[in-house]
């Protein structure tokens, strides 16, 4: 029977918070434990897992509005949340309720206090499993939380897997090489399922493969069964058994054309099940939307902000990328970057020496949010170059970016924590305005 403890939305999620503290707990067992308790809900809809360095919640974005389009019910689970904790909860573009999430906690509450044991990724990925059997989803696009082997989501059983790519990033948890970190992603890999990746490294490409000719699940690669190419400005996709042309993703960045061809894959090897059409397909990558990943914002003040969670070296690599292919209307420049770093393995110096030169001017700041920021001790023992300015609270270091002239570009990157919170701050200013609620 469930108590009733009659919380409001911000008492739950502050229960909740207090299970980051908890730290990393990878493994299965507390997720079957939970699940089970919960009636197994994730056995009642078929599911697309997604895994991967970088890239992850782009396919997923782009998954979701394709069978949205389409006309699908369609659950999305990813994290982390930019600002709101319901934002990792997604069904047809909405979020889950204040009233449904306070609901969700305090029902997996009764569990904990009666020796269930979580971590707070496993509690929210019970949450959003329970919850999309409850609101009954055609279909579930889930994104891993870390790795993959041992990662919560895990537990499904999917009808397509994705593995966007393999590089380093959270090595204290995943290993060392690339390797390592390919045997943790190739773990969702599951017997006889389809996995699509643009996976290029040959390392982790052998690693992947192993598995999948281990499972008897095919492998379809992007540049091999099916590619991209750039024409015009424009992406084309030469798919596995059709063609598209002139389409224009909703999401910026070379980069993105790849994951959109991920997603468009997918969609074809799951058409007896699901029937997208390529109408659909088209618009659905389109339209997608996926904030801080290269989303520019124009401000009222004629600034304009360019939000972009990238915080590894293949992230960073893709804003770079990205900002050279951009055509700025404005003449100066300012870079606020952040970084966590709660491995205790992450190159965050050599990341953002890879941005500088796109920026006149640098404003260094610590991160919210729950992971171990880089603090303002930690840079200032470095060898960096002059002229950077060093401001701890991020507040104020972005109103430094933003208190000049008019027709001034700033770029908000290093943690999406960072990204997330600018996002939020600078709603009320935003020249078009957009909804993060």
């Amino acid at each position: 029977m469930l108590k009733e403890y009659f919380v409001d939305y911000e008492t739950a999620v502050a229960y909740l918070n207090g299970f980051q503290f908890h730290g990393f707990k990878l493994g299965l067992e507390r997720t079957e434990a939970i699940l089970k308790a919960l009636g197994d809900p994730h056995r009642t809809y078929p599911v697309i897992h997604v895994a991967g360095t970088n890239g992850k919640g782009s396919v997923c974005a782009y998954l979701s509005s394709i069978l949205k389009t389409a006309g699908y019910k369609v659950g999305r689970y990813t994290s982390p949340h930019l600002w709101d904790l319901a934002e990792r909860f997604d069904i047809n573009g909405r979020y889950i309720s204040k009233n449904e999430l306070a609901f969700a906690i305090e029902r997996i509450r009764d569990y904990v206090e009666r020796g269930i044991e979580l971590s707070y990724f496993e509690y929210t990925t019970a949450i959003a499993f329970k919850w999309f059997e409850e609101q009954a989803v055609d279909i579930a696009v889930v994104e891993t939380g870390l790795g993959g082997r041992l990662d919560a989501t895990n537990v499904v059983t999917p009808i397509c897997t994705v593995i966007t790519n393999v590089d380093f990033d959270h090595m204290a948890y995943l290993g060392d090489t690339i390797e390592k970190i390919a045997f943790e992603k190739a773990g969702i890999i599951k017997a006889g399922v389809p996995v699509v990746t643009a996976v290029n490294r040959p390392e982790a490409l052998a690693v992947i493969e192993e598995r999948a000719n281990l499972l008897k699940s095919p492998v379809f690669r992007l540049g091999r069964e099916f590619s991209i190419v750039e024409s015009n400005g424009e992406m084309e996709y030469e798919g596995l058994k059709c063609r598209l042309k002139g389409i224009t993703p909703g999401l910026s960045g070379r980069h993105q054309y790849d994951n959109a061809g991920l997603a468009l894959a997918v969609c074809e090897l799951i058409q007896q099940r699901f029937e997208t059409g390529e109408t659909a397909m088209e618009q659905g990558v389109e339209t997608a939307v996926w904030p801080c990943r290269g989303e520019l914002v124009q401000l009222a003040g004629g600034q304009e902000l360019l939000l972009d969670g990238a915080h590894n070296p293949n992230g960073i690599q893709a804003l770079c990328a990205l900002l050279a292919d951009m055509k700025r209307a404005s003449s100066e420049s300012a870079l606020l970057f952040a970084a966590s770093n709660e491995g205790k393995d992450k190159d965050f110096a050599a990341m953002l020496r890879e941005l500088t030169p796109f920026f006149e001017r640098i404003y260094i700041t610590e991160p919210p949010g729950p992971r171990r920021p880089v603090v303002m001790e930690e840079w200032l023992s470095l060898n960096l170059p002059q002229g950077i300015s060093y401001i701890r609270d991020w507040r104020e270091a972005l109103n430094a970016c933003l208190s000049t002239q008019q027709n001034y570009f700033v770029c908000a990157a290093g943690s999406l924590y960072l990204a997330g919170a600018v996002r939020h701050e600078v709603r009320p200013y935003s020249k078009h305005g957009f909804d993060i609620s």
